[in-house]
């Protein structure tokens, strides 16, 4: 029966499509992950293929098909039962396919869509942590982000995992413990705080993100000016180098990226500060004055943010203002990039990579929320910072 219902549905791409449907469901939620069996209503919405069908003979030359379909182990048809549906044709009768996960070897034999090597290795993982840690809290963290490493098994990343305990007196930071345990990946264990202290019974982490780097450059010589962080590294030097007369005044800080938002950035330890010479020649009282700010619940002093005028570099101020509530978008930068997106000097998202930037919503700076946002909506363009 099976090769008579590849030979059928080789020639009808109807089946097909509904064949497709149903493999891309499986991959949306594996049955692993379902409490109960997969049921797929047959309409015009997840079947179009057939419901624009308009010649009764041909829908039910289709549907004469799908008959052998649900006789394959793992399949059911659902229909409407009810007196007043009988006289219905059937595919009027709110059918609906019911499949187990018997169905799904057969689903990905006759579509030819195999599990990808990654969903392999994570349906492994899944069932190696059930078998080494049970069902608690620390079984369903790894579970749900998995410490994917496809080249190993996963028993021999739970191995590694499981001897944390000996680096805990190392005072090694958390990418320096990832390289030396995870063969030479210190990227690895990012995001896995939580489950290493559920591993080692802490509150917290015992192994620290390593610092962020902020590089500082004044402009001034007042201890107590403005600051002004930067995205970009090359605008970052054009601004110290005296190109942009509008900077001068400010005490400009680089991180790069979403860095300067990290939490850890107003701790004690949690950042390395590098001043540029300038900045002691003229006034040797600023080093100072800025790492008692940084470390300390300061809010009153100004803070800016200038990066690209997209919708990463307005969600990283975003963020920037959950660890100081006082920054805001750095309008003379930003005016300036305003005006090239006005004048069509600009980029579609696609052009720089940048198609999965994500709209933020609201960045809480009123200048931001009220002009730079709804320009980025109308136009659908970037402008890099660097443009200028």
């Amino acid at each position: 029966m099976m090769v008579s219902l590849q030979e059928d549905w080789a020639r009808e791409p109807v089946l097909a499509a509904l064949l497709h449907a149903l493999v891309n469901r499986v991959d949306t939620l594996p049955f692993d992950a379902r409490s109960r069996d997969l049921i797929f209503p047959l309409n015009a919405m997840t079947w179009p293929d057939f419901f624009t069908i308009d010649h009764p003979g041909e829908r039910a030359f289709i549907w004469q098909i799908l008959g052998k379909l649900v006789q394959q182990p793992g399949f059911t048809l659902k229909l409407d039962e009810r007196r007043s549906a009988r006289d219905l044709d059937i595919w009027e009768r709110r059918p609906k396919i019911v499949i187990t996960q018997e169905s799904e070897h057969f689903l990905r034999e006759v579509t030819g869509r195999h599990p990808s090597v990654e969903a392999i290795w994570l349906k492994q993982w899944k069932r190696a942590v059930g078998i080494r840690f049970g069902e608690g809290t620390l079984a369903a963290r790894l579970v749900a982000r998995p410490i994917t490493i496809l080249k190993r098994t996963p028993e021999e990343v739970l191995d590694r995992f499981e001897t944390l305990a000996a680096l805990i007196e190392s005072n090694l930071m958390l990418h320096e413990v990832a390289s030396r345990q995870f063969w030479g990946l210190s990227k690895i264990l990012n995001g896995q705080q939580e489950a290493i202290a559920l591993l080692l019974e802490r509150e917290v982490c015992p192994f620290p993100d390593k610092p962020v780097q902020l590089i500082v450059q004044a402009l001034t010589a007042d201890s107590g000016a403005p600051i002004l962080f930067v995205e970009n590294a090359a605008t970052f030097e054009s601004l110290a180098s005296g190109r942009l007369d509008e900077a001068r005044g400010f005490v400009l800080v680089y991180a790069s990226g979403y860095k300067a938002s990290a939490r850890r950035i107003r701790m004690s330890g949690g950042s390395s500060i590098y001043f540029a010479p300038r900045v002691f020649e003229s006034n040797p009282a600023l080093p100072q004055a800025f790492l008692v700010w940084l470390y300390s619940a300061d809010t009153a002093r100004p803070v800016y943010f200038w990066g690209d005028l997209d919708y990463a570099g307005l969600d990283i101020l975003k963020e920037l203002r959950v660890v100081f509530p006082e920054a805001r978008a750095w309008q003379p930068g930003y005016d300036k990039l305003l005006e090239l997106l006005v004048a069509g000097e600009s980029h579609a998202p696609d052009e720089a990579r940048k198609s999965g930037q994500m709209d933020p919503g609201q960045a809480g700076c009123i200048y931001a929320d009220e002009v730079l946002l709804p320009a980025l909506r109308r136009y659908g363009r970037f402008v890099d910072q660097e443009s200028l």
